[in-house]
């Protein structure tokens, strides 16, 4: 009898690592673990304008969120710009929307995510692009930050010339 209450008790503890670990999972994917809720649709991207600015189908301008590229003609703007074409021009990619909906430009500002990879964090962490954040509390914040340390302590990119 104990040695099936000691097995019952061991099932019920796996169960709930289980439940917890899922949980946390999925707050951590939506993002609500700062409090805000991300929006998100599908969409496909039909042009890459700048390292960190894309044009979607519909015609709608979208200015990655949290980040900042080079401008045409500093370091690394050619690099960053084909890196986000390489990674989704002509693909179809979630946006996600947290905090404003746009710019001062009209540009929605999102998150895009491919292949369940946030590009904004990978931006940052190969270098292509800096922080910038419109509000501190970005679902992606940490993970943004640590990506920075990481590209700044590698003197990756935009970050060749900082000392």
């Amino acid at each position: 009898m104990q040695n099936h209450n000691q097995k019952l008790r061991t099932g019920m503890v796996v169960l709930v690592i289980v439940v917890a670990e899922a949980l946390l999972n999925n707050v951590l994917q939506e993002g609500s673990i700062t409090g805000q809720f991300i929006d998100s649709e599908e969409n496909a991207v039909t042009r890459v304008i700048d390292g960190d600015t894309i044009l979607v189908e519909g015609g709608d301008r979208v200015r990655l969120l949290d980040i900042d590229t080079p401008e045409r003609g500093e370091p690394c703007y050619k690099e960053a710009k084909d890196r986000l074409a390489e990674l989704i021009d002509n693909r179809i990619v979630v946006l996600e929307k947290s905090g404003e909906n746009k710019d001062q430009y009209d540009r929605l500002l999102r998150y895009v995510v491919y292949n369940n990879t946030n590009i904004n964090v990978l931006l940052v962490r190969e270098g292509m692009a800096n922080t910038y954040f419109y509000n501190k509390n970005s679902p992606y914040y940490s993970q943004l930050i640590q990506a920075e340390q990481a590209a700044k302590s590698e003197r990756l990119c935009v970050w060749k010339e900082v000392k």
